[in-house]
């Protein structure tokens, strides 16, 4: 409890103490390239590169939650109720393991990282250039 306290109290001081590092405000004149939204979002705005908008902001997140929900009536325990460990969970876990980690979160340090002006793809150490010239590559399904 007081490790607790002493943490909180330490995070409540660096909060106050340092300044958030928030841009200009906002201008309909000028507006930031890339324009990416907030981190958990990032996933989504990925897949619409890829997908018609329809498939991506609808169908796609639906199916992973209607999938997820399914993962209980999937993974069959042989032992019945109350075995939660991933020993005894092995389908369950490395299911929700595949699809949060691998793909989830791959998309959001993909738009996170190596996504730069115009929503094109950069590699790690190349330079962001608003003039690099990429065909496009999604199309209207």
């Amino acid at each position: 409890m007081i490790c607790m306290i002493v943490v909180t109290a330490i995070l409540l001081l660096w909060a106050i103490g340092l300044r958030a590092p928030l841009e200009e405000a906002g201008s309909l004149v000028k507006t930031p390239n890339p324009s990416k939204a907030p981190w958990y979002f990032l996933g989504l705005q990925e897949m619409l590169v890829y997908f018609d908008p329809w498939m991506a902001g609808v169908v796609l997140p639906s199916m992973v939650i209607v999938g997820l929900m399914a993962i209980p009536f999937l993974d069959f325990n042989k032992e019945g109720n109350g075995y939660y460990t991933i020993k005894q969970r092995k389908f369950a876990y490395l299911v929700f393991q595949f699809g949060f980690l691998e793909l989830w979160v791959t998309l959001i340090i993909l738009g996170t990282f190596l996504r730069g002006p115009n929503w094109n793809l950069f590699g790690p150490y190349e330079i962001w250039d608003a003039h690099k010239v990429e065909a496009a590559n999604n199309v209207n399904l």
